[in-house]
């Protein structure tokens, strides 16, 4: 039997609906008739159901990835079999998964497996460290990116890094920050490798930031969208890689599910590695996400179709394609 030690309370992954009805029978009492030699039983517990009653039951058992039952001890013991890993709570809550109604998660995720992650880091001198490690294990002239998911306000320093301390940091690789879709910040070599010389080489408007003696501090206002489309982009295996990382990283938060409402710098392919990852029976978080109508008018000009791109789901009779405030709302 395994014992949790740590203080946290643990967040079990239940399922993306609650730890429902299904695993009782209309008295209320469990029904085990579905969970006999289950994977695993979790005992001594604070089990939130969620059910129709909100009930707080002992123990709980799992088979096959779903919950088989929710009781007492005793009554979620008789579940058990001889290869059955047993779980003892010491008394901690398990809550049904989390959904988030609003993550761009499946752009977030084609990066998460190239990109450096500031999200929740506590200090700039720990981010710009971030850097320095990326740096030190990727071939020279690859670039550094962090595409956002951080502010100035989460760090100690109360401020965002300066081009000196972006290019000690990267070293011999180009690098790019961007912050929200406001700010981007590059050091030498990224300028180098974008083509960028004065204002007139940035697109969708952006300027140069300059000092008070008019010379460039690396900073970037405004553009930020077709500026990161100059970016290299991650391969398919890398997107998929990152998809599957990305995921499985909400799955530690509580997550069983998100809503994705497209976004910039989204693309048809975009789609590709999340629809790979779903087709491989790999995807560990239930997606709903819209097609925004201008991704889809770029999709039909390549002259595919639609299930082709999105899945066999998609556009098919009963497989939850939707046309609402001018986006395809799709499910995996």
């Amino acid at each position: 039997m395994t014992t949790i030690r740590s203080a946290a309370s643990l967040l079990v992954l239940a399922a993306a609906s609650s730890i429902s009805a299904r695993a009782q029978n209309t008295a209320g009492a469990p029904n085990t008739a579905g969970a006999p030699n289950s994977d695993t039983i979790l005992i001594n517990g604070k089990i939130l159901t969620a059910d129709a009653q909100f009930s707080i039951q002992q123990a709980l058992a799992v088979r096959d990835g779903k919950i088989a039952a929710v009781g007492t001890n005793a009554e979620i013991r008789k579940a058990a079999g001889p290869k059955s890993q047993v779980i003892d709570l010491g008394g901690r809550t398990v809550i049904p998964g989390l959904i988030d109604s609003h993550m761009h998660a499946i752009r977030a995720a084609s990066f998460f497996a190239t990109e450096v992650n500031w999200a929740g880091v506590p200090s700039l001198a720990e981010a710009l460290d971030r850097i320095k490690q990326a740096a030190m294990t990727r071939k020279p002239g690859d670039w550094i990116i962090v595409g956002g998911g951080w502010t100035a306000e989460q760090f100690k320093e109360k401020r965002p890094p300066t081009q000196a301390e972006l290019t000690a940091a990267a070293g011999d690789h180009p690098a790019y920050i961007q912050l929200l879709y406001s700010w981007a910040l590059m050091n030498p070599l990224g300028f180098e490798k974008l083509n960028i010389k004065s204002d007139a080489d940035l697109p969708g408007g952006g300027k140069l930031d300059r000092d008070a003696n008019g010379q460039p501090t690396g900073g970037v206002t405004g553009g930020m969208i077709p500026l990161f489309d100059r970016l290299p982009k991650p391969t398919l295996a890398e997107q998929v890689e990152g998809t599957k990382k990305f995921f499985r990283e909400l799955n530690r938060l509580g997550m069983t599910g998100v809503s994705d409402p497209c976004g910039n710098n989204v693309t048809p392919d975009t789609y590709n590695a999340i629809n790979k990852v779903w087709q491989d029976r790999q995807l560990t978080v239930r997606v709903a996400y819209s097609i925004c109508g201008f991704v889809f008018a770029l999709f039909m000009i390549a002259g595919g179709r639609i299930q082709d791109r999105f899945g066999p789901k998609i556009g098919a009779t009963g497989g939850g394609l939707f046309l609402a405030a001018g986006c395809i709302l799709a499910g995996l």
